[in-house]
């Protein structure tokens, strides 16, 4: 896509590259994969790349432990996901402000985003990342120290992973 010239596919492909670099825990190299992914959205112009690309730039900041950088590309994340009415994309960025706000301490912060999060991906059928923001949600209550609430939505996020006969539902 690069020799071609097309940006859009090229940071698409950077994007499911850092997706891949995430999932093995490579998050430095998933960081470099998401920028370069919203530097060539931003070069093509295309607004809705650039708002999935800032969350996952802030999402990888995050996981590397820059948390408050992290915020801030999931705040002009938001924003774009906002303006051009992806309930979607809100819903993941709420998740990334979510599990920026926990790994600072600020768990009430953090259960709001994450029950944001939630609400949308009820709204969008997004069921899979509804059970995933379930269980960061219920380790965000635990870590405040609100066992009984954690223990709810965690069987939430089983009840959830085990209709979808999701692997995941071990983990839970």
């Amino acid at each position: 896509f690069g020799q071609l010239g097309d940006h859009s596919l090229n940071a698409q492909s950077h994007l499911g590259l850092g997706w891949v670099f995430e999932r093995q825990g490579r998050h430095r190299d998933a960081l470099d994969q998401a920028q370069r992914a919203l530097d060539l959205y931003q070069a093509a112009g295309q607004r809705p790349g650039q708002a999935h690309a800032l969350n996952a730039v802030g999402w990888c900041h995050a996981r590397i432990g820059d948390h408050e950088r992290a915020l801030g590309y999931c705040e002009q994340a938001f924003g774009l996901h906002q303006d051009l009415g992806d309930r979607y994309g809100q819903a993941a960025t709420w998740d990334s402000i979510g599990y920026a706000r926990h790994q600072l301490g600020r768990h009430g912060e953090a259960a709001t985003a994450y029950r944001m999060a939630v609400d949308l991906y009820q709204a969008v059928g997004g069921r899979y990342f509804e059970a995933d923001t379930l269980g960061r949600l219920g380790d965000t209550y635990l870590a405040a120290g609100d066992p009984e609430s954690a223990r709810t939505v965690w069987h939430r996020a089983l009840d959830l992973l085990e209709e979808l006969a999701h692997p995941d539902a071990d983990g839970v």
